[in-house]
């Protein structure tokens, strides 16, 4: 067998393991975000992925490794996308909107996302790299609000109330929405920043 047949075999192998690592996480988030993580078995993942159990622990020693991978993997995504640097010099009520359109966007495209972060960012099956996420998310807040308080825009508020705020109204109006109970479209995202600035503003 020469080298590029070898080559192309070789990478097969790898879609073929990336595809099933992949419908594990997907089947994982489905089971995990609508009954939690002590409701759902590794066979029904297994199931639900289209693999045999065996499979899951090729890829995941535990369902407690399973579940922080796909946490790790949406907190990062989701931190990438709500992080982001925004542009220097901006006041205090613009870096707020685009804070708050950003975490928005992320959770009108990535529901299920959402509501499984929601559901799960306490869990005692968490372990330190996770945890870790969420701390970065923390000390950007803790950052944003003490500037934020030096220039006397906002109350004198606990970093961990404003982003108590932010990320309730964002996980409500997604849970909201799948219920049917509102339309969580970019008119309710606005109405609600609007609220949510007058709660925190120092007027």
């Amino acid at each position: 067998m020469n080298d590029q047949m070898t080559t192309g075999l070789t990478k097969k192998k790898a879609d073929a393991a990336d595809d099933k690592r992949a419908r594990l996480l997907a089947a994982a988030l489905d089971l995990f975000e609508t009954r939690g993580f002590d409701g759902v078995a590794v066979p029904e993942i297994a199931a639900k992925a289209g693999v045999a159990v065996g499979t899951v622990y090729r890829y995941f020693e535990t369902k407690e490794a399973l579940v922080n991978a796909l946490y790790r993997l949406l907190k990062q995504s989701y931190n990438a996308t709500v992080l982001a640097p925004v542009e220097p010099g901006l006041p205090t009520r613009e870096i707020f909107s685009a804070y708050w359109q950003r975490m928005t966007a992320f959770a009108r495209s990535n529901p299920h996302a959402i509501r499984f972060m929601d559901l799960h960012h306490h869990g005692a099956y968490l372990d330190d790299e996770s945890r870790a996420l969420s701390r970065t998310y923390a000390k950007a807040a803790e950052s944003f609000v003490r500037d934020a308080r030096a220039r006397g825009d906002i109350r004198d508020l606990d970093p961990v109330m404003v982003v108590a705020l932010m990320w309730g109204a964002a996980a409500g109006l997604t849970k909201f929405s799948a219920s049917g109970s509102l339309t969580f479209d970019e008119r309710t995202a606005n109405e609600m920043e609007e609220a949510l600035w007058r709660a925190i503003a120092n007027e």
